[in-house]
């Protein structure tokens, strides 16, 4: 067996984008099957596998690939970069691989099943998570249609006052549609009440096991667990829960209030970190103890991951998941939300009609987005919210987002840089003309500051957002800028209007009061994580310390912090700018993004998508900046995320 590639840079000078684990692994994976015949195709199919994992696909379907071009690149001008590597049409690529026995039982490390080629443990993860939660949608909730209405008519009672007459309250439909279920997904946009609605489904939960089996109730309460992808995510989850139970103390009763949880923890905490290990404490050997997980800001949330939560919970255990699809997938493989919330005509059962309509007393064609449709499978498990509260369809901000998510680069344009909207700001002036006076108006008071409590507020304020970390304006070239800026101010230097100290190293530099960082790899021992924030703080005594907020204690009692020594802290960074995937669970008051320039070659301009723009503008609560050209705006509406994936549950 001869490859067409003796070595893997022979390889690279024809195929764009290739890594040399792209290349040892199709190299591999011939030697591993015994290929003898066809072995440049097989060998090109193995490096598009590969690329397709990299790139956060669970699978590579074979009319993806089929008549073209494996790692062809050109430049703005047409000239050709790499030649690449030309698949042959679908029949012939079916039949080929058809060939190869991948099936599903062959036992072979590489599974061929419905048009899609994965490797098998991506192929395992998908079908064990289909079959969790199949399992959950099979197991019906028989709950008393009178005990319903009394609930809800406790939780929503304007709602059956009049209720034909008024327009639908998805919040409402979504409570409904959860208490009878299992498994259930709340999907909407920023502001469109997600937290607001499962609380209420939670005390709707509490209530129904309350009058199902009050004894039972009173020997072991309903366990519930609040979850999160990451630690700002769970902080965030529990001051919405938090401020959602406050809001309700005169509609609900004080008992089951008191029921629902007010602290979130991550996944990984919930699971068990074992140090040094890739597994859980928790698993399905060893599973934990709750009548019922919320799991927030699921569009974060990786297959494996999602497996694993699944797997260490019983089965009678209620799963509710809550998210925006719209955002950006996970950073890590597969894209679980948008996978089983699809936005497209949305149709429920008769029998899931039905319920709903003598829940909720709506009439079935208002309960349904596409009722009457032959080719749409149901979706019961599925509720979206489409109202948002805070982007009410005349702001700015809120404009800007859907024109952006609905590929309207036209529009959305116009919107940004012709329409008079106050919450949107463009600028097109250089870097530190229009950076500088925004860091001076929120973050210089963060160094000015000497209450703990209002610097983190002061921190929530404001951040920039880029689309990549490395790069002329990606987060490390910002972060030094800034944070070179904001020492020598403190330090009282004269620094001229044009300065642009992006590309002195920091790494010398001295840490200073009201600097934030944010940490960038995990410390089990300390309970520090990637993508923790903190605030570097002058104590009483003189010394500086770095204060993280507690997300697991300060709900309730106010804010309580976890301080640290500098030097016990494992890395971290600046944290004046953040890549537009971390900031993925939080939200500012003022968000600027900056965008690269125009470069179809260059990296940001390849990880830019609708998506990425979608994220980092729904970040922003009341002011958005945004710096960028038309052709790099165009091309991030233009292009859409689309991962590759086999998971349905109809």
């Amino acid at each position: 067996m001869k490859l067409i590639y003796s070595t893997f840079l022979e390889a690279k000078a024809h195929i764009a984008e290739l890594l040399p684990i792209d290349y040892f692994f199709a190299k591999e994976l011939i030697d591993t099957l015994s290929i003898e015949q066809d072995v440049d195709l097989c060998f090109h199919l193995f490096l598009a596998l590969n690329i397709s994992l990299r790139a956060g696909h669970t699978c590579l379907p074979l009319y993806e690939i089929a008549t073209t071009k494996l790692g062809y690149q050109s430049d703005d001008d047409g000239n050709e970069v790499t030649s690449g590597y030309n698949f042959p049409d679908l029949t012939s690529l079916t039949q080929f691989v058809s060939q190869l026995k991948l099936d599903s039982q062959s036992l072979k490390p590489v599974v061929y099943w419905k048009g899609n080629l994965y490797l098998r443990r991506y192929f395992k993860f998908e079908q064990d998570l289909s079959i969790i939660i199949r399992d959950k949608l099979a197991l019906k909730s028989e709950i008393d249609i009178a005990l319903t209405n009394t609930i809800l008519s406790h939780l929503f009672p304007e709602h059956f006052k009049g209720l034909l007459d008024k327009e639908v309250d998805w919040q409402f439909v979504a409570v409904a549609n959860a208490l009878n279920k299992q498994f259930a997904v709340i999907a909407g946009g920023p502001g469109t009440g997600k937290t607001y609605t499962v609380t209420k489904l939670l005390a709707a939960k509490i209530m129904l096991e309350e009058n199902n089996d009050s004894s039972t109730l009173t020997e072991k309460p309903f366990n519930i667990a609040l979850v999160a992808p990451t630690g700002k995510a769970a902080q965030r989850l529990s001051e919405s829960i938090a401020n959602a139970i406050t809001g309700f103390q005169s509609d609900i009763d004080s008992d089951i209030l008191q029921q629902i949880p007010t602290s979130a923890q991550t996944i990984h905490r919930l699971l068990g970190v074992i140090h040094n290990q890739p597994h859980f404490k928790h698993n399905e050997h060893n599973l934990l103890p709750y009548d019922l997980v919320l799991v927030d800001e699921v569009s974060m949330v990786d297959l494996p991951l999602m497996l694993r939560l699944l797997k260490a919970l019983k089965p009678e255990c209620s799963v509710v998941l809550l998210g925006d699809a719209d955002q950006l997938p996970s950073v890590s493989t597969g894209s679980v939300l948008a996978d089983i919330a699809p936005k497209a005509s949305l149709t429920y059962s008769r029998e899931n009609i039905d319920y709903l309509t003598r829940a909720t007393a709506y009439l079935a064609c208002d309960l349904s987005s596409d009722t009457s449709s032959q080719h749409c499978q149901p979706l019961d498990y599925l509720s979206f919210l489409k109202k948002s509260r805070r982007f009410d369809g005349t702001g700015g901000i809120g404009l800007l987002a859907n024109a952006v998510i609905n590929g309207n680069e036209g529009d959305s344009w116009k919107l940004l840089t012709q329409e008079n909207h106050r919450e949107l700001n463009y600028v097109d002036a250089s870097l530190i003309d229009w950076l500088i006076p925004l860091v001076n108006k929120y973050y210089l008071p963060l160094a000015q500051t000497t209450n703990i409590e209002q610097g983190f507020e002061l921190l929530s304020k404001f951040r920039v957002l880029c689309a990549t970390k490395s790069g002329e304006i990606g987060v490390e070239a910002l972060n030094n800028l800034i944070t070179y800026y904001v020492k020598s101010s403190l330090d009282k230097q004269y620094l001229p209007n044009d300065f642009d100290k992006r590309f002195l190293p920091t790494d010398n530099l001295p840490l200073y009061h009201g600097q934030p960082i944010m940490i960038t790899e995990n410390n089990y021992q300390l309970g520090l994580y990637n993508g923790d924030i903190g605030l570097v703080w002058r104590s009483e005594n003189g010394k500086l310390l770095v204060y993280f907020e507690d997300t697991q204690f300060s709900t309730g009692q106010g804010l309580q912090f976890r301080k640290f020594i500098p030097t016990r802290l494992p890395h971290y960074d600046s944290v004046y700018a953040m890549t537009i995937h971390k900031t993925q669970g939080s939200e500012f008051e003022h968000v600027a993004m900056v965008l690269p320039t125009h470069n179809p070659l260059g990296d940001a301009n390849k990880l830019l998508s609708r998506e990425l723009l979608y994220t980092a503008i729904t970040r922003a609560k009341k002011q958005l900046t945004i710096s960028s050209d038309l052709k790099t705006w165009q091309a991030g509406v233009r292009k859409k995320v689309n991962r590759f994936s086999g998971l349905r549950l109809n």
